[in-house]
């Protein structure tokens, strides 16, 4: 504090390089007898709390002799002593010190959980005793929220360290954590440890992270409010712990909390609609609208519609699925879809089943009689072409939700039990992420149990029950499509809510298809028969579109119209990639156009 002093200092270590204090000298001038010189020397260990505190801190070179070292008072303990409030510059990268805003009456709980936190409150009243409160919650769960309105009622701070920062870093965890608890003490304020679930795997690494912060807990003695997506366990017993589990709201759940959260004129029919396919917590229903209402400043509105929720809630759910597959967005709509009455029935049947999904699992009880599978298993079959994608993607267009491919060869995997880390973070992703996941070519995957003869069937009969565990447990929606439905292991059949045969089109259909097909504004001529086209090729929709398709990019090189020629030779083309004859007889009198090329 004031630099005079190192001149007091280089003439009582009798050397003028000397500027600060030595420990000789601090013993020299506070003890008065070679006795109390050696019992205070014991301050000056590292186990001692002016060091294990970082009070003091040695100071240049070590000379092998600690009465010859220099010491130093820590700079945020003189900032301490000057009134000054800053947190110590290196817990700065990885803490926030905040005042909470957050009163117990505007509380979004469950009533249940809301009286737990009510009774902490009462029990430590002041919060002038310490205590470990464990908070398990997925993201937006209220997990913060709580500790800000515990520590609203005491009038402290809180002190948030994010874990997944620190320890991503290369800094020194045992000094970082320390240095955290004592300006805890400083301040006098909570400790809010946030994404405590990064160091929950058992390797030695994050065993030994995990016990230097338990000790650190049962030594400083600071209220601790410990947030994770996953369930902690001490090590050895711990006083005055609380553990809190914050379950997702329920469809009733959330139902009541989107009206408590919505301040707009949104009908009961879409809050319903909300409810249902938007497994969210308070925290992300929030979010929801706050980013629905960003979509409606970007078109110039004030008043917020349906469309901008929905928009926002797919924003608020989570992308880990991108990295597992791939997002397909949904060109088609339902008018776009050319099958029997009876398979269009069943699909309507199917997305019904998602709208009333509440209404009967909750306000009608069958929740309680179904302890596993709540959600929506269904598997599309029938050969190439006939619409089983297309389907997927009218679905997820008329539910608003979001759709995603899965890419087999990010999931299979040579490695024993590879394949099953690898589908138990997809089905997780999924259920975060709200979102219509979509297995194509399931056969490959969903494939039947064979005989164990080696090794090799054993693990591949265990992979495909894995599976079926998993969809056991699954309350996402699921897609299987595959050309070969006798593939499929009936185990999963058996599961199952909707099996939906795509039939191969009939000349009706086909006829559809060809002018569905075709776009509004593409030159097409007159002189096209598709009645023809239809009568004669008896082919599936996906070879229909290829044929379109082609005969465009044929026309684009000729004439700049699409013409029946154009559309004779674009068949033609697609009968010698999928290995049929042309024959005259399907071709009839344009055969001769054929032979041309």
């Amino acid at each position: 504090m004031d630099k005079k002093y190192e001149k007091f200092y280089a003439y009582l270590n009798d050397d003028v390089t000397k500027k600060h204090p030595t420990v000789d000298l601090v013993l020299n001038l506070l003890c008065s007898s070679i006795e109390d010189k050696i019992h205070c020397r014991r301050h000056f260990d590292a186990s001692e709390p002016l060091f294990k505190y970082n009070l003091v801190s040695f100071v240049g070179e070590d000379t092998g002799n600690i009465l010859s070292r220099f010491i130093k008072v820590d700079d945020r303990i003189i900032n301490y002593i000057l009134g000054i409030d800053f947190i110590a510059t290196r817990i700065e990268p990885y803490c926030e010190l905040t005042t909470p805003q957050e009163e117990l009456d505007d509380l979004i709980l469950l009533d249940t959980l809301k009286t737990q936190v009510e009774n902490i409150i009462q029990s430590y009243l002041g919060g002038k005793s310490d205590f470990t409160c464990i908070l398990k919650g997925s993201y937006g769960a209220g997990k913060k929220t709580i500790a800000q309105t515990i520590c609203k009622e005491w009038d402290k701070k809180i002190l948030t360290l994010n874990m997944e920062t620190l320890v991503n870093s290369e800094d020194n965890f045992k000094e970082i954590i320390s240095l955290v608890f004592r300006e805890a003490l400083l301040q006098d304020t909570t400790v809010y440890f946030d994404n405590f679930e990064i160091l929950n795997a058992n390797d030695e690494k994050n065993v030994f992270y995990r016990n230097i912060l338990f000790n650190n807990l049962e030594e400083f003695k600071v209220i601790s409010f410990i947030a994770s997506k996953e369930i902690v366990e001490f090590a050895g017993g711990q006083n005055n712990l609380f553990k809190i589990e914050i379950e997702s709201p329920d469809y009733n759940a959330r139902k009541e909390l989107w009206e408590n959260i919505l301040d707009e004129e949104i009908s009961q029919k879409d809050i319903i609609s909300l409810s249902n396919k938007f497994k969210f917590t308070p925290g992300q229903m929030k979010d929801a609208v706050e980013s629905g209402k960003r979509f409606a400043a970007l078109e110039g509105r004030q008043k917020l519609t349906p469309e901008d929720l929905n928009q926002g809630c797919k924003d608020q759910s989570s992308q880990k699925l991108s990295s597992l597959a791939k997002k397909i967005k949904p060109n088609y709509k339902w008018k776009d879809l050319i099958l029997p009455d009876d398979k269009k029935e069943q699909l309507n049947e199917l997305i019904n089943y998602i709208k009333n999904k509440g209404i009967v699992y909750q306000d009608w009880g069958f929740d309680k009689r179904l302890s596993l599978g709540k959600g929506l298993n269904i598997s599309f079959s029938g050969i190439s072409g006939t619409g089983k994608t297309m389907a997927a993607e009218v679905i997820a267009s008329k539910l608003n939700l979001d759709l995603y491919k899965v890419d087999l060869s990010m999931v299979v995997s040579k490695y024993i039990g590879e394949t099953e880390k690898n589908l138990n973070k997809i089905f997780d992703a999924a259920e975060e992420s709200n979102a219509i996941l979509f297995f194509d070519e399931a056969d490959a995957l969903f494939g039947k149990r064979s005989e164990v003869r080696d090794s090799h069937d054993r693990y591949a009969n265990i992979e495909i029950s894995y599976l079926l565990q998993k969809l056991e447990e699954n309350e996402g929606m699921v897609i299987l499509a595959t050309n070969l439905s006798q593939n499929i292991d009936e185990a999963f059949l058996r599961r199952m809510h909707f099996t939906i045969e795509f039939p191969f089109p009939s000349e009706k259909c086909r006829l559809k298809i060809w002018k569905t097909l075709k776009p509004q504004g593409a030159p097409f001529s007159d002189d096209i028969d598709f009645n023809f086209l239809a009568k004669n090729f008896q082919l599936a929709g996906g070879n229909i579109k290829n044929i379109i398709v082609n005969a465009a990019f044929y026309a684009a090189a000729d004439s700049g119209i699409i013409n029946m020629e154009h559309m004779i030779l674009s068949t033609k083309r697609e009968y010698q990639k999928i290995g049929k004859v042309c024959s005259q007889a399907e071709f009839g009198d344009y055969f001769k156009l054929i032979n041309k090329t």
